[in-house]
């Protein structure tokens, strides 16, 4: 009789279940977006803005990296050492050409040229006649030409 009465009771509990349990449709949505349309639009928006935001922050690492290696080649102390001496190389150059424009004393020479040593750059002057004035042309290794007029006078 206890095994009766626990089956009775096990039965009692499916059809109480039963009766209470509801069946409904079964439907399926996608999640993602992509594929169900909805928000599409911002989601695409949304990929593409950490896209570009991670490209740019790689790329501002890259310059960084890339700004780093240049200072620190010019930071050495060779290269402070060559710049200093090619700052006073064509200090003493420009002084020798002023000189030989407006020397004095039968030193002054209508017209020369000048190669540099370090770089290359060609400088030539010349004093054409009857303007008054010393044209003083650089041309530089890449081709760059830059061309200063000023006024001749004694400015010894």
């Amino acid at each position: 009789m206890h095994k009766t009465s626990i089956l009775l009771l096990i039965i009692a509990i499916f059809v109480g279940i039963g009766t209470y349990a509801k069946a409904g449709e079964l439907t399926f949505e996608f999640a993602s977006p992509s594929f169900s349309g909805n928000g599409q639009s911002s989601h695409y928006l949304t990929i593409e803005n950490i896209e570009h935001t991670r490209q740019a922050a790689i790329d501002a690492r890259r310059k960084a990296a890339a700004d780093k290696v240049t200072s620190d080649a010019k930071n050495t102390a060779v290269a402070k050492f060559k710049a200093n001496i090619e700052a006073r190389f064509y200090t003493a150059l420009a002084k020798q050409i002023t000189d030989n424009v407006f020397g004095t004393d039968g030193l002054q020479q209508d017209s020369g040229t000048f190669t540099s040593p370090v770089g290359g750059e060609i400088v030539t002057w010349t004093t054409p006649g009857q303007t008054g004035n010393v044209v003083v042309t650089v041309t530089e290794t890449d081709g760059t030409v830059t061309t200063f007029t000023m006024p001749k006078e004694d400015n010894s």
